[in-house]
């Protein structure tokens, strides 16, 4: 892990995976490509100087035509992606985590060979399983049109977000792009230490909103297809136990992705957020680096 994972010296950390992997189940896209029938999207070829058209049929989530969100997961084959259904805005991918996690990373690799890059999206988190969403992150090629009244700048304060402008896609929208997002690296600029930081990168849920599609090339004869096209996705994270545990652990024999923090510091609970019985002397607070804030007993 890149975190302190030594608890006597003060807080420590799991180590970070895939949260994704094994929860397949638990992605949805609001929109995909083919769940109804066969659809056909035309796409740049032969370096932008033609076009190719080419099906899309998700009924049978196993054929080579189709196009699931399913398909986003690391472990999916290379030539694998997901595709929503053409013209359609804004469409969002979420994960439900149905826990507490704290995030570290996530990782979107838009599959711009088959569409271009969103020019616009959101990156929201919920602490109350969906009934509420907080965005984290705007990402805008134009942010003052995509999202006027957003600041622009790097925030200054954990309570802060921002809208982070895209790189230009230069003359070819049609290459494959990387977006990530790290609510550490949001905060590099905030006068806090790491340990606060990770306090707010909690989430029990993950949404990417996609709020406008990126422009295509006008090309003679057919229009061109406008959609998006995700190859890969991942939220690299682990169980939040608030700086109080260096390991997970299943928290039921037969569910092994239904985790519980492997409490340290007299603290107890399914992320190590409270105080262990009899040990209510001090408040319980997150422990932070040289201060674990161990629970004492009376």
């Amino acid at each position: 892990s890149q975190f302190q994972d030594d608890c006597s010296r003060g807080a420590c950390y799991p180590p970070s995976d895939d949260l994704l992997l094994g929860r397949a189940h638990q992605l949805q896209a609001s929109s995909t490509c083919g769940l109804t029938g066969s659809e056909v999207f035309c796409t740049p070829y032969h370096q932008q100087r033609t076009m190719k058209c080419c099906p899309c049929d998700s009924r049978n989530p196993n054929s080579q035509l189709a196009h699931t969100v399913q398909e986003v997961l690391s472990t999916s084959r290379p030539d694998r992606w997901w595709q929503s259904r053409k013209g359609e805005n804004p469409v969002t991918l979420q994960l439900d985590l149905n826990n507490l996690f704290q995030l570290d990373n996530l990782m979107l690799m838009f599959k711009c060979l088959q569409g271009p890059r969103p020019s616009a999206l959101v990156i929201e988190r919920t602490l109350d399983d969906g009934r509420t969403w907080q965005p984290a992150l705007y990402m805008a090629t134009d942010c003052e049109q995509a999202f006027p009244g957003v600041p622009t700048r790097t925030p200054l304060a954990l309570d802060q977000t921002y809208c982070y402008t895209l790189p230009p896609t230069g003359t070819n929208p049609y290459q494959d792009h990387t977006i990530e997002f790290s609510p550490l690296r949001q905060y590099a600029y905030v006068q806090a230490p790491n340990s606060q930081k990770i306090e707010v990168s909690g989430l029990t849920g993950l949404r990417v909103r996609l709020t406008e599609l990126g422009d295509v090339p006008r090309l003679p004869g057919r229009a061109l297809s406008r959609f998006y096209a995700l190859k890969e996705m991942r939220v690299i994270g682990s169980c939040m136990c608030h700086g109080h545990a260096n390991r997970c652990l299943p928290e039921e024999y037969n569910n092994p992705l239904s985790t519980t923090c492997d409490c340290q510091h007299n603290t107890a609970g399914v992320n190590c957020e409270r105080c262990a019985d009899l040990y209510n002397d001090l408040p319980w607070r997150p422990a932070e680096e040289g201060n674990p804030h161990t629970c004492k007993r009376k």
